[in-house]
């Protein structure tokens, strides 16, 4: 059975006409940024990943395999890494998965302002893909505003601003989105 929260990622997608894999990509990075946020993991290398089947949760630390630990939150023993990766060598990054816990406040609103600037970022990003392969076709809008030098075409999905630049013999035109 899906969860609630694979719900809401899904509709969210949906609602912003983004692919399932941004929004879940933007989720896991702004969960890492409120975890990196709280007290107990404040100095680790964190990282998130939601499993899209089934909406769990798996919080990892990125620790060094060391000999000796000097730095617990960011070191792990070379005999523990062999115990969560076999083929463990010094050097080498292991993640170590951790408890999911409760956030506070400011983690979370931090979460939130990160999963909003990740979604526009990629809705930003779809937008320019979807004009990019444009450049010199005639394109059907809506004209928004127009002002001594320049005019705002509403496409839809993304505004197109037209750059006209008069000379005393010619006209040229140059629309921008």
């Amino acid at each position: 059975m899906k969860s609630d929260f694979l719900i809401a990622v899904t509709q969210l997608a949906a609602e912003r006409h983004l692919p399932r894999e941004a929004v879940v990509s933007a989720i896991e990075a702004a969960l890492a940024s409120a975890y990196k946020k709280d007290s107990l993991l404040a100095g680790q290398e964190i990282s998130v990943t939601l499993d899209p089947a089934n909406g769990e949760l798996k919080l990892f630390s990125h620790k060094i395999a060391v000999d000796t630990v000097l730095e617990p939150q960011r070191e792990i023993s070379l005999v523990e890494a062999k115990k969560i990766e076999k083929g463990s060598a010094v050097g080498d990054v292991v993640l170590v998965e951790g408890d999911i816990q409760t956030t506070g406040r400011i983690a979370a609103q931090a979460a939130k302002q990160v999963v909003l600037q990740r979604l526009r970022e990629a809705e930003r990003d779809l937008v320019f893909e979807e004009y990019s392969g444009k450049e010199g076709d005639i394109l059907t809008g809506t004209v928004q505003r127009v002002d001594s030098r320049n005019v705002t075409v509403d496409l839809g999905r993304t505004e197109a601003v037209s750059y006209t630049h008069l000379r005393a013999h010619e006209t040229d035109s140059y629309l921008v989105c």
